[in-house]
């Protein structure tokens, strides 16, 4: 298993791991929890969409908005289990308030995407 990231929020910060297969079901939790698709930059991680699930093995395989994601340069998904519903909610509000996701339209705080998290480029 890689490293969990730590992704800074606007009030806080949360710790994700790399999904090394999320298109396979079988290879993810079936908890709720939080996730992301993030591109790779020079500089990198960016987060390209951040979403919550009531079952990350439900959505993330599947998941609607992952060729868009694709389209935008994402080439991972990221995720954590969290099974407190109120805080899944502020929590992906927090992060798309701070990283503003191209491809989320709703909670964002600004027109772009912040460009990185930086020192992340040779993890994965």
């Amino acid at each position: 298993m890689a490293d969990p990231i730590t992704w800074p929020g606007l009030k806080g910060s949360y710790t994700y791991w790399l999904l090394t297969t999320p298109g396979d079901p079988q290879s993810i939790k079936a908890e709720a929890g939080n996730y992301m698709f993030v591109k790779p930059t020079n500089a990198g991680w960016v987060p390209v969409y951040i979403g919550i699930a009531d079952s990350l093995r439900d959505r993330i395989p599947c998941h609607e908005r992952w060729t868009e994601a694709v389209q935008h340069g994402a080439t991972r998904a990221m995720a954590h289990t969290n099974g407190n519903a109120l805080a899944r909610e502020a929590e992906e509000r927090d992060l798309i308030g701070y990283w503003n996701p191209v491809l989320n339209t709703q909670h964002r705080s600004g027109p772009a995407t912040r460009t990185l998290l930086g020192g992340l480029g040779s993890r994965f």
